[in-house]
């Protein structure tokens, strides 16, 4: 058993982590402790029995010391470059000093954050999480999940399961989404349009949320950490994603393909659709393929296909004719 502190689990994908750690917590026979991070007292829940640690990320003795009895440090903290940024390298210096062993920042992504810029935030944590490596021994690692397949449930009108009602989802899209916000990234599933990377043909990891979560459960179980900790659903790339989709949908999706260079000149020429053009371009780049470190690690984890999850949540789901319509996509 070791004890674990959440940092950015109070809401989002890092709540759904913490709900999962708990359900696998409730189920083991060797069960960690887990404390959350968070910058506010949560009383709601603290009734739960979570123990909640309010800290001020600017206030480094505080951190200190909620850190003192913590043998891992995993951070979901998301948002801005500048809440990526300072908020971790805050996080990691009190980890060093409080003597914490292990240190997970805040990556689930593909396997470079370089050439994404709101990801250089990313960038300058792990560079800092290596120098800490190297001086003191502490175990770091990058988990590596590729893209969300959760994003696929975005505009679904299923209803909730016994996951969803067991976290308190109010719809079967919140329930599938797991944290994330509805998310029309390349794929919009009710519009049926798809706004490709290239010719979508390059192989992408997909992984869903709690799957996720159940990868990064089992990790805290490893003696020693690779650096590099990669996890996946399935491997399909974008033109496989919409066999499927259309499949189960029972229709022809409208599909656009993008050149690098035609991404770059998007990217450039509007501001708030850069993240989303500079992800685009990297997937079909090969930033999606990320390693299956964990899946090897834990054979007995069987996370949910793409097709399982496509049929789950739009098998009899009405849509109607394929259209265009008014651009929807992601930043």
């Amino acid at each position: 058993m070791v004890t674990v502190a959440l940092a950015g689990a109070a809401s989002g994908f890092g709540m759904t982590m913490l709900r999962t750690f708990l359900h696998l917590n409730s189920k083991s026979t060797t069960r960690h402790r887990f404390v959350l991070l968070s910058r506010s007292n949560k009383p709601e829940l603290a009734a739960l029995g979570i123990e909640v640690r309010p800290v001020d990320y600017a206030n480094h003795a505080q951190l200190v010391a909620a850190l003192g009895d913590v043998h891992t440090v995993l951070s979901v903290i998301g948002g801005s470059v500048e809440a990526m940024g300072v908020a971790q390298l805050a996080l990691l210096a009190a980890a060093k000093e409080a003597g914490v062993k292990r240190f997970a920042p805040s990556e689930y992504a593909g396997i470079s954050n370089d050439t994404i810029d709101l990801y250089h935030g990313k960038v300058e944590v792990w560079t800092a999480a290596k120098a800490v490596a190297q001086e003191t021994g502490m175990g770091i690692t990058s988990f590596q999940c590729g893209i969300f397949m959760s994003t696929f449930a975005t505009g679904t009108t299923k209803p909730v399961t016994e996951v969803g009602k067991r976290e308190g989802a109010k719809n079967g899209e919140e329930e599938a989404l797991a944290g994330l916000r509805p998310w029309n990234f390349v794929v919009n599933m009710r519009a049926g349009t798809a706004d490709l990377p290239g010719d979508g043909t390059a192989p992408i990891v997909f992984t869903e949320m709690r799957d996720i979560a159940t990868f990064v459960y089992n990790a805290l179980s490893l003696e020693q950490w690779q650096e590099v900790m990669g996890m996946g659903g399935d491997v399909k790339s974008y033109r496989d994603m919409l066999s499927i989709i259309e499949r189960v949908q029972g229709r022809g999706f409208l599909v656009k393909e993008n050149s690098v260079d035609e991404m770059k000149a998007q990217a450039a020429g509007d501001p708030g659709k850069t993240f989303y053009n500079q992800v685009r371009i990297a997937l079909a780049e090969g930033w999606g393929e990320v390693p299956d470190t964990l899946n090897r690690a834990f054979p007995d984890v069987k996370p949910v296909t793409c097709v399982e999850f496509v049929e789950k949540r739009w098998q009899g789901v009405e849509v109607g004719e394929a259209s265009w319509g008014e651009d929807q996509s992601f930043m």
